[in-house]
């Protein structure tokens, strides 16, 4: 509901109907000249049993005659309604999609465009479904089959990944006995460092053995971590630069190759397919 009247708050919401009415006798009331007061003054018995709609021409006839000064008046009747949110029934919670299968188009769009592979899978079913005038079964099958061609040949592609992992975490988990174990020390020292060995009280503890083993394990770490660095920056650049690292060429070769071999459906929902499927 809103109140017209000619003072500065032309639109002022209620809160509900029983605040509506006890806003009016409390507060705007006051507002009223004494004259009219008896005439507008709502009895409060008629609160709690008059329909809303009987009380709005009386709401009204007390918002034209107050001047709505009151500053306590304004600031309650500008306040906004709050909202009330229905719940839902059972017979909508029964209605409600348990899979991708059971979702509309628009909504399975409205996934796809977030990447997520599941909506882009289930958008080419029913792309191949269209085209070659087949059921859902038919051509899920065809799909099952056009995911293999999309990931075979993948494990060249994949191998600098396989490798980097590898690498990572052998080096990592070396890294901690060639610093603090001092047997291990030792060795290294012996076969590929050299360096002269630390007194006997130098090396009672693994913080002395990694004090005295840091000596030529910084350099070398601490040059890799800087080549690393500069990599991760050379990267930046050229996603900056719309110059694809290799990540994204592999995915956008293998998109152009699964739209090549399958021309009969949309390419974009071929390639995003592809573009959004795991490597593996």
């Amino acid at each position: 509901w809103g109140l017209t009247s000619s003072s500065p708050a032309k639109m002022l919401p209620f809160r509900a109907p029983g605040s509506v009415v006890r806003s009016v006798a409390s507060v705007l009331s006051r507002s009223v000249p004494k004259t009219q007061a008896a005439s507008l003054r709502v009895p409060a018995a008629l609160i709690n049993r008059t329909p809303v709609s009987a009380l709005v021409p009386t709401v009204q006839k007390v918002a034209a005659v107050a001047p709505l000064q009151h500053s306590a008046a304004v600031r309650f009747l500008s306040t906004p309604a709050p909202a009330v949110y229905a719940k839902p029934t059972q017979a909508e919670a029964k209605t409600i999609p348990r899979d991708w299968t059971e979702m509309s188009n628009e909504v399975l769009m409205i996934y796809a465009a977030h990447g997520i592979h599941e909506a882009h899978r289930e958008v080419l079913i029913r792309e191949i479904m269209s085209v070659d005038s087949v059921e859902w079964d038919v051509a899920n099958a065809k799909l099952d089959e056009m995911e293999e061609f999309n990931k075979s040949g993948m494990r060249i592609f994949t191998m600098p990944f396989y490798t980097g992992i590898t690498v990572a975490v052998t080096g990592g988990l070396l890294s901690i006995p060639l610093c603090f174990h001092l047997d291990t020390v030792m060795w290294f020292n012996d076969n590929f460092v050299t360096a002269d060995v630390a007194e006997p009280k130098d090396l009672e503890t693994w913080l002395e053995v990694g004090s005295w083993a840091w000596n030529w394990m910084e350099p070398p770490l601490g040059q890799i971590s800087f080549f690393l660095l500069a990599l991760q920056f050379a990267r930046n650049q050229m996603v900056n630069l719309k110059l694809t690292p290799y990540t994204d060429r592999v995915t956008l070769y293998r998109a152009q190759r699964l739209v090549d071999k399958y021309p009969q459906y949309s390419s974009l929902m071929v390639s995003e397919f592809a573009k959004s499927a795991d490597w593996h």
